[in-house]
């Protein structure tokens, strides 16, 4: 903090307003149990998260549809794709008329 003169208005400004709180923003350290953040999507995932997935959950239909996938996931259900598009289109080949 001794070098805070060197900085931007706006910088000093944040830097001072997080010494003036730093008791209350490092409290969780010291809470047994306490989330390090308070987003909950961030702590269901364990990890802070990359701004485009942040976007995906801004509706409830996104995060419908994350969650969905996430348990699929798990399930298993997804998985390696068994078959390639063009297996599937060789086996279409005898069906096919040349000329």
């Amino acid at each position: 903090m001794a070098e805070m003169e060197s900085f931007e208005k706006s910088v000093q400004k944040r830097l001072k307003m997080i010494e003036k709180n730093w008791k209350g923003l490092t409290a969780f350290y010291f809470v047994e149990g306490a989330p390090a953040t308070n987003n909950l999507i961030e702590n269901y995932y364990g990890m802070s998260l990359k701004t485009h997935h942040k976007k995906q959950f801004r509706t409830e239909r996104g995060l419908e549809n994350q969650m969905k996938l996430s348990s699929m996931k798990r399930a298993g259900i997804l998985g390696k794709c068994r078959e390639t598009l063009l297996n599937a289109y060789s086996r279409l080949m005898p069906f096919l008329s040349h000329g």
